[in-house]
């Protein structure tokens, strides 16, 4: 082999080899576990404007919230949160809607309230001093929480996903409104985000407005929410379906009505 190409390739040998040594001080134990999940979850269906929280298949608590407007839609998937910021600074993104915002230090006018809680790139859980707002679409994608409730649920996730700011710490942070502080949950929340404005439960049967039009409120909505709840459709009279929602059609807001009112008495499914 000729000198010049020994030595190129001698070179680019040593590089692949230093290429593929941990760096120093790194960390080479690669057997670590990583923490359980938290056993919490959190679901928002966007058009209730209700998010729910669970610890396993227990409901917690329900909360009302603001989503996205239309055009500003929230967006749905499942998720993870990940982090908060306690005390927050409102810094207005590049958008055309923020265009007139000023940056806000932590205090009772930020736009983010005591807490945002990260579950997607610029999509926060946030309080809010736009109270009179929530359980409706008002936010620019976000969802809006009461300040008490978001503080209630920022703990709540802390506690049980390990995060990297105790209780204690939290508290003296809310104490003031000039402290401003970050933390990492270590143990996983899952978020999952839905569009289902047809939901039946506890025997009622709620449409809700098609805040998205993403024209989701039609006779098989109606089907697969009854089948969700665990009610046997075949013997289900789509006359009557297509009644209750030229009903729901024409309510100002959330039409509810009973299944067994609208439907009459629909036997369970099969292990339902």
């Amino acid at each position: 082999m000729p000198p010049r190409i020994h030595r190129s390739l001698t070179g680019l040998l040593a590089l692949c080899a230093a290429l593929a040594l941990p760096a120093r001080g790194a960390a080479q134990d690669s057997t670590a576990v990583p923490l359980p999940p938290s056993g919490i979850r959190l679901d928002l269906n966007l058009p209730t404007n209700q998010l729910r929280v669970y610890d396993g298949d227990s409901l917690v608590k329900t909360y009302r919230v603001s989503v996205g407007l239309p055009g500003h839609d929230t967006p749905d998937g499942r998720f993870t949160v990940q982090r908060a910021e306690w005390n927050p600074w409102w810094r207005p993104p590049e958008r055309e809607w923020a265009k007139d915002d000023k940056v806000t230090p932590p205090g009772p006018n930020n736009p983010m309230g005591r807490v945002k809680l990260f579950f997607a790139p610029y999509y926060y859980l946030h309080g809010t001093p736009h109270e009179r707002d929530l359980g409706t679409a008002a936010s620019h994608g976000c969802v809006r929480m009461l300040n008490r409730d978001v503080v209630e649920l920022g703990r709540l996730l802390s506690e049980r996903a390990d995060a990297t700011v105790p209780p204690s710490e939290i508290t003296r942070i809310l104490a003031s409104h000039r402290n401003t502080r970050w933390s990492t949950f270590r143990r996983e929340i899952p978020l999952t985000i839905r569009y289902e404005p047809v939901v039946v439960e506890d025997g009622e049967l709620k449409v809700y407005r098609d805040i998205y039009r993403r024209n989701r409120i039609h006779t098989e909505g109606v089907i697969q929410a009854l089948l969700g709840a665990g009610y046997d459709v075949r013997g289900l009279d789509r006359a009557r379906v297509r009644e209750v929602l030229r009903r729901a059609g024409q309510a100002r807001g959330t039409y509810v009505v009973k299944v067994s009112e609208a439907f009459g008495e629909l036997a369970m499914a099969a292990g339902g």
